[in-house]
């Protein structure tokens, strides 16, 4: 049953969201609130968008945050930010891989902050942060909406890696292709190819009985 969040609870909420290095808009901040605060205490909390977004409004108002030039819709942090932590070269963290969470934006986001805050360049970290989407939508697509794992990190040789492990739902190739659903099978290689192209290598592999999936992907950065 849904339970209410406290104003100074969702406050501290979306305050770690931002020192994440996440920008989205009010609907994006809503979605992930849902999935942090489901992942901890699974339940979901009654908070409404229109909070969200007064929230948002509020620490705009005092420089923490931003609305982004070519979108006033997306909030970002401000370069002054309070809210701003020191990044490593690594992290580490769980995500929740059902579509309505917006796992895709949420991993984009935050490891564009990740490599921006490690002085990687623009052109790259784009690649990057695409290769790496087209991987959350796979898992989001593929997999049971629970857990999707990530960890990745740059070594001093400049060479950046990604793992992912989550869950997959029972399929079978051969009904799907039966069902007409050749288009959901398409989908997946064509991520696979984008990934083999940004990255240097890729593997994909289905283990513990094909119900886990991992991926481990690199690429050099200089």
């Amino acid at each position: 049953m849904p339970f209410p969040l406290s104003p100074s609870e969702l406050e501290k909420e979306v305050k770690t969201l931002f020192s994440f290095g996440l920008a989205g808009n009010a609907k994006d901040f809503h979605s992930w609130i849902q999935m942090e605060v489901f992942r901890k205490f699974k339940d979901v909390p009654s908070t409404s968008l229109e909070s969200v977004q007064e929230l948002l409004d509020h620490l705009k108002e005092n420089g923490d945050i931003l609305t982004n030039p070519l979108d006033p819709r997306e909030y970002t942090l401000s370069e002054k930010s309070t809210f701003k932590r020191k990044v490593g070269n690594a992290e580490k963290y769980v995500i929740l891989g059902a579509l309505h969470y917006n796992p895709m934006q949420y991993v984009r986001a935050r490891l564009d902050y990740f490599l921006k805050m490690n002085q990687v360049e623009e052109e790259l970290r784009m690649d990057l942060c695409i290769a790496t989407v087209e991987a959350v939508e796979n898992a989001a697509k593929y997999g049971d909406g629970l857990n999707v794992e990530i960890d990745y990190q740059i070594d001093k040789s400049k060479l950046f890696t990604i793992s992912m492990v989550n869950t997959v739902k029972d399929f079978n190739l051969e009904d799907d292709i039966q069902r007409g659903k050749f288009s959901s099978t398409a989908t997946l290689m064509r991520g696979m190819m984008v990934m083999q192209k940004l990255f240097d290598a890729v593997d994909l592999e289905i283990i513990d009985n094909r119900r886990q999936a991992f991926l481990k992907a690199s690429r050099k950065l200089a």
